[in-house]
């Protein structure tokens, strides 16, 4: 019985540390896969950044090859002029006694605006054509029709519709 039971015990010592290198070289497998994912990870973010500081590198070497200072001089004229314009351009949406002439050119009634600088800058182009107008209009419209304001814009179109 003795030896039954010596038997036994190592046939449970033999199990116990087969499971035991069998969870072991599972922990090991785990742990590996965990290092593999993180090493990556790791590799992953730290080529996009190199790929980004390459980026950027580029379009500084780039800006400072083509860009000189006469183009930003140009660029800072333009954006003046176009600031300025802007601005006018919203003054002039605002002004409610602002004066409008209407013109007969190209066969239709152009819309023009009188600017600070009392220049006619083109408004609008409307679908009217002039050879629907009677005689009297059409020599009105050519010498120009002053109006002040949109209201007495829009009632001046609709007379001519």
């Amino acid at each position: 019985m003795n030896k039954n039971k010596k038997i036994h015990q190592n046939k449970l010592r033999g199990v116990f540390f087969m499971w035991k290198k069998f969870l072991l070289s599972i922990c090991i497998v785990i742990i590996l896969i965990i290092g593999i994912i993180i090493f990556n990870l790791y590799y992953k973010n730290s080529d996009n950044k190199t790929e980004n500081e390459n980026i950027i590198q580029n379009q500084i070497e780039l800006s400072s090859q083509y860009v000189t200072d006469e183009c930003i001089n140009e660029w800072e004229d333009y954006s003046l002029t176009v600031q300025e314009e802007i601005r006018e351009a919203s003054q002039n949406l605002s002004d409610k006694d602002k004066t409008y002439i209407a013109k007969a050119e190209d066969d239709y009634i152009k819309i023009y605006y009188i600017n600070n600088k009392n220049e006619e800058i083109l408004y609008k182009v409307t679908d009217i054509a002039v050879q629907y107008l009677g005689k009297d209009d059409v020599e009105k419209l050519k010498q120009g029709i002053k109006v002040k304001g949109l209201q007495e814009l829009n009632q001046l179109l609709e007379d001519f519709e």
